[in-house]
């Protein structure tokens, strides 16, 4: 049987859709055990790699062959992929501090690996999806893994409540999807553990559901009553969040609100300035302001309470004493958070002897015994980790990682970037079609979280926040291919 062209590229292009709709699905899936043992790693192998190998392989050569277009927006981050290559190139031209089990070739190695990672998961994702139909599709497919991962968060936390533990039956389903354990007392879903779940559902999952919500837009038909899916898996989201006790997921969520309460604040003033007829000035403005202020204050100590009730990390949240030799450090301290602050000021002090281009990608673990702030010294995990085990620390802190290794030059091509997507986002919420404008509104709100978010997770390799800046960037791109075709028609 013979196959014309056209029918091989058409096979083609049905085999690389149904395997971009498998890395749809398999985004809540951060460490699959069976792409780990591939890897030979145990903590950062999303089951959605294995579909990007595989799309770089069949998909992306073909693209290339084609002429295909990649958006304008790949650049900035292609540049930024470029430095960090360099940055690791110029490691070898250093006298890095030696590390037991560390080695220059291995480190080079990881770095290449979870940046080319990161920068494929970006390229596939704002240039594989290329009309209105195949981004609804993916916004449909994105609802369904959403509510397969809240549905298993929630049937993990109902199941623990009564004997305050996990039978053995859910430890090993857990065990088919995650290289790690379930956490008592918190939610996990198909993640690595409960903070990578908190991030996966601020960078993708609940800015789309919110930004949806709020402009009243659904790819699904199905309602009850008047609520959308959208609404209901939104609503569902908040909870396991919650359930996460991930604080920085918290906090990277309560930046998103923080945002729109602000804009409601403004539209507020306004309708209160119209209704009452009330003249405009600056003591009018500031009054209101400072109302909505108090309020705001009020509802985040509220909810700090709360957390301190329920979450023994939190217990010491209102206890600070000036009288401390470091009343800053022991507070973060009682609060289990110092180690982190540890390993974020350790990247401050690298980039502090290495401003302009780090110390290279990937190669901070080693020079952690030499630039660990003093008081460090005296927390446990921080012992345990150096003395007890041959991992390398990590900084934990994606802002503070890129300033100590790449330096100023590297954190800068990454904002720019960063930059580039939001005011594509922006542009997408100024159209007409209500589905661009949700995706413009969710680029917008994924990147406020991403503020927050990373403050808790530094891995280039996390498929999150790559899929959620190509997915904007797609949607802008038949948009304005859309835009293009009506005005020459």
């Amino acid at each position: 049987m013979r196959f014309s062209k056209s029918r091989l590229l058409d096979y083609w292009e049905k085999v690389c859709f149904w395997l971009w709709i498998g890395l749809v699905i398999a985004l809540p899936i951060s460490s699959f055990p069976f792409f780990a043992k591939v890897l030979h790693t145990s903590s950062v192998a999303p089951a959605a790699g294995i579909f990007v190998l595989l799309l770089t392989a069949i998909w992306l050569p073909v693209y290339i062959f084609k002429k295909g277009f990649f958006p304008f927006q790949v650049k900035p981050f292609l540049f930024f992929t470029l430095y960090c290559i360099l940055t690791i190139a110029l490691a070898f031209f250093r006298k890095s501090p030696y590390y037991p089990g560390s080695s220059l070739i291995s480190n080079s190695v990881e770095a290449l690996a979870t940046l080319g990672m990161g920068f494929l998961f970006f390229l596939i994702s704002s240039s594989l999806p290329r009309d209105a139909k195949a981004i609804k599709t993916t916004l449909r497919v994105l609802n369904w893994s959403g509510a397969a991962m809240l549905g298993w968060s929630l049937f993990q936390f109902i199941i623990w409540l009564p004997a305050n533990d996990f039978p053995q039956w859910m430890r090993d389903i857990q065990g088919v999807f995650s290289t790690t354990v379930l956490f008592d007392k918190r939610t996990t879903g198909f993640a690595s553990e409960p903070s990578w779940l908190a991030h996966m559902l601020n960078l993708v999952y609940l800015p789309y559901w919110l930004a949806a919500t709020i402009k009243r837009f659904s790819v699904n038909k199905s309602r009850i009553w008047f609520l959308t899916v959208e609404n209901i898996l939104l609503f569902l989201g908040i909870i396991v969040l919650f359930l996460t006790f991930s604080r920085g997921g918290l906090v990277a969520f309560m930046l998103v609100l923080a945002f729109l309460f602000i804009r409601l604040n403004f539209q507020f003033v306004r309708w209160i300035v119209k209704k009452w007829k009330i003249k405009r000035t600056a003591l009018v403005g500031a009054s209101i302001g400072m109302i909505m202020l108090v309020l705001y204050v009020g509802i985040g100590v509220a909810g700090l309470f709360v957390l301190s009730k329920i979450d023994p990390r939190m217990e010491t949240v209102f206890q600070f004493s000036s009288s401390e030799d470091n009343p800053i450090i022991k507070y973060v301290d009682n609060l289990q958070f110092g180690e982190r602050v540890a390993y974020w000021q350790t990247g401050w002090n690298l980039f502090n002897d290495y401003p302009l281009v780090g110390v290279g990608l990937n190669f901070s673990g080693a020079y952690f015994p030499q630039y660990l702030p003093a008081y460090a010294w005296q927390l446990s995990e921080t012992r345990e980790l150096l003395f007890r085990t041959g991992n390398l620390l990590n900084i934990k802190n994606l802002w503070t990682r890129l300033l100590g290794e790449t330096g100023l030059i590297g954190i800068s091509l990454f904002v720019a970037a960063l930059f580039v997507i939001l005011m594509t986002a922006i542009d997408l919420t100024k159209g007409k079609e209500k589905q661009g404008i949700t995706v413009g509104w969710m680029g917008i709100l994924m990147l406020i979280a991403f503020i927050g978010e990373g403050f808790s997770v530094d891995s280039l390799a996390l498929p999150y926040y790559w899929f959620t800046l190509g997915l904007v960037v797609a949607t802008w791109r038949w948009n304005q291919s859309n835009w293009s075709e009506n005005k020459n028609g």
